[in-house]
């Protein structure tokens, strides 16, 4: 109603109108729902209002609790997970370098690289990497190459706990690699990838010398990976391959791969091309190479022997022309996988394959260690060229007897005579006297000349696991045997023999010195490296150790006492008259402990006036040296000189 003021009835209401209004507010009241019936109306605010603010309310704290959990992931680790999200999506491949090729003098490759198909697992392409998925993979693997199961989950495993790709398998035939490549399409984290292994082009004459390469071990990664090499990569094993292993590897490449969920390539963000390795150039004469190798099977079959070694140098600068050990292996063998069978076979053949004789293979000299003692004696002053001797089968020291080889001796006897035809008794007597009226070197003074002449230390060849051979002295059989030194040991010691241990390399190399007019040269195999556009980027200079062993006056007899030894009618090495060449040479016997079994030693320079190579051979258990060994040189250097 009009509450107007002015209106004649509004301070009038009728009885019936205010009943009519408590009437129609008790109603609402009645009708409405129960639990509109609370404390709140007595308060006077709407149920509808209360439960809009309290959405409201709800919503405010449900936004903000969003929004800051957006500014946490953005703002606070929004790097970090920019940085994961672009490593689920970029994938950083490695792409190796090439390596180095090696050649013979004649510019001849011996090794190249082929194709080499891998099937790997990477864990940083694998989206799930958990228990379940390892073994989904590996059930799916084993399934495509038939391997082994627990090898294959145990290489997941550990390419997870690396962060590098693994090989699963190496060495995968063609006609396996394209299907295994489109089968992998399907597996997150499995491919195929195209590296590059060796192939050995003179597999068994080169063997030792080149060496192989071969997947790391756990050790060698520990030892090589801050030089950036990875768990999966090749490394040089032994022979050249290990000693050059920084020339030859190069540097790897990489490649930013763009993959999709699934880890698979979509596409190619950026390329940086690997540098290939660069290339060795050795001083090895392959058709030498070739013909000692087949010369040295021969004798080695023919005499049934364990093996033999031979060692050709080049006098004037310590080049190394040939470098053999019989018998050999296929160094293929290691470069594309060996088993363990076929290793097993390797290690356990008894005339040891693996075995690098001509640098690592310790013997006593017999006598190609007189012309050391004949240069000591005549530098010291102990003999000259005039001084004579009488030979009449021996000598005989306080009862006991040191023979000659030769039973009623070799009559009157001067250094030549005595390099010629390897008396025995002319070097007891300079080595060490008669106790009566010569005193002879002594041992300290034969140890310092053999020093000189490079015996007992390495030569320092480029080229691993040489051996040192062996120099014994009063102080080391008081030490190590403790018994003193006596006359008898420096006799035995003056014709190479006792406890002297020498290897084939270090006679060729004095044999070199001898050859030259007394110059040291510290022996090498690599003549130059190049990169892969041929330029020279090193070049080994000659190293001499010692610019004059011994005086030319001294060196010159030895050399007229070696061409004896070949001119002489009863000379040890006689037969090489009929070389097409002059040559100068001494032969040697050496005892060892087999009873009556000896090795056969030769040593050889040539052309006499004018040396270009010497030559040494040792045939294991060949006999005298004027037999197998002397055989072996005079083939080889008709052959060479031909």
């Amino acid at each position: 109603m009009n509450k107007d003021p002015f209106h004649p009835y509004a301070a009038r209401r009728s009885i019936k109108d205010s009943l009519i209004e408590n009437n129609l507010r008790r109603c609402e009241i009645d009708s409405a729902p129960p639990n509109q019936w609370s404390k709140h109306h007595k308060l006077g605010i709407p149920a509808s209002q209360f439960q809009t603010r309290l959405l409201l309310y709800i919503a405010g704290i449900l936004f903000c609790i969003i929004l800051g959990q957006m500014f946490r992931l953005q703002i606070i680790r929004g790097a970090i997970f920019r940085e994961r999200a672009e490593g689920n999506r970029i994938q950083t491949h490695i792409v190796k370098a090439l390596r180095g090729i090696m050649y013979d003098s004649s510019g001849n490759a011996l090794v190249k690289n082929i194709p080499n198909f891998t099937l790997v697992v990477n864990a940083a392409d694998m989206p799930d990497r958990s228990l379940q998925a390892q073994e989904k993979i590996a059930t799916q693997i084993t399934e495509l190459t038939q391997g082994n199961y627990q090898n294959i989950l145990d290489t997941i495993r550990t390419s997870i706990q690396t962060g590098q790709s693994t090989i699963i398998q190496n060495h995968i035939a063609y006609n396996d690699a394209l299907p295994w490549m489109i089968a992998t399409k399907k597996i997150a984290g499995v491919h195929i990838e195209v590296r590059y292994g060796r192939e050995y082009l003179a597999p068994d004459s080169y063997a030792h010398i080149l060496g192989y390469t071969s997947k790391m071990t756990a050790e060698e990664y520990e030892k090589f990976k801050e030089h950036q090499y990875l768990l999966n990569d090749d490394i040089g094993k032994n022979g050249l391959e290990k000693y050059y292993e920084s020339s030859l590897r190069g540097k790897d490449g990489y490649q930013n791969i763009e993959v999709d969920f699934r880890g698979q390539q979509q596409s190619i963000i950026s390329d940086i091309k690997p540098s290939e390795g660069d290339n060795l150039h050795l001083t090895i004469d392959s058709v030498l190479q070739e013909y000692l190798y087949q010369n040295l099977q021969q004798i080695v079959q023919e005499k049934n022997a364990p093996g033999a070694s031979a060692v050709a140098i080049d006098p004037r600068n310590g080049n190394i022309l040939a470098l053999i050990s019989y018998p050999s292996y296929n160094n293929n063998t290691f470069a594309q996988g060996i088993s363990q069978e076929e290793y097993d076979t390797l290690q356990n053949d008894p005339q040891h394959p693996l075995f690098f004789r001509a640098i690592s293979g310790q013997y006593p000299s017999g006598s190609v260690f007189k012309p050391i003692v004949a240069a000591a004696a005549l530098e010291e002053k102990v003999i000259t060229e005039n001084t004579t001797v009488g030979s009449t089968g021996g000598i005989d020291i306080n009862g006991t007897f040191f023979p000659d080889w030769k039973k009623y001796g070799h009559g009157s006897t001067n250094v030549y005579k005595a390099l010629a035809e390897s008396v025995n008794t002319f070097f007891y007597l300079a080595g060490g006297g008669d106790n009566e009226t010569s005193i002879g070197l002594g041992v300290d003074r034969i140890y310092a000349y053999a020093d000189l002449f490079g015996l007992g230390k390495e030569t320092h060849i480029d080229l691993p696991h040489e051996a040192s051979g062996f120099l014994p002295s009063k102080a080391w059989k008081e030490e190590f045997k403790n018994e003193e030194w006596y006359i008898g040991d420096t006799y035995h010691l003056a014709i190479g023999q006792g406890d002297l241990l020498v290897t084939p390399l270090q006679v060729a190399s004095y044999t070199a010195t001898i050859a030259n007019g007394g110059v040291l040269y510290q022996p090498h195999i690599i003549d130059h490296i190049s990169d892969q556009q041929g330029n020279i980027i090193k070049t080994m200079e000659p190293i001499i150790q010692n610019p004059q062993v011994v005086s030319k006056d001294t060196i010159n007899i030895v050399q007229r006492g070696m061409r004896e030894a070949v001119l002489s009618l009863s000379g040890s090495a006689r037969s090489l008259q009929q070389l097409r060449v002059s040559s100068a040479a001494k032969t040697g016997t050496a005892q060892f402990g087999k009873k009556d079994v000896t090795h056969s030693w030769f040593t050889v320079f040539a052309p006499y006036e004018n040396p270009v190579i010497a030559l040494t051979i040792l045939v294991e258990e060949g006999g005298e040296g004027n037999e197998a060994a002397l055989l072996v040189a005079w083939d080889t250097l008709q052959q060479y000189f031909k």
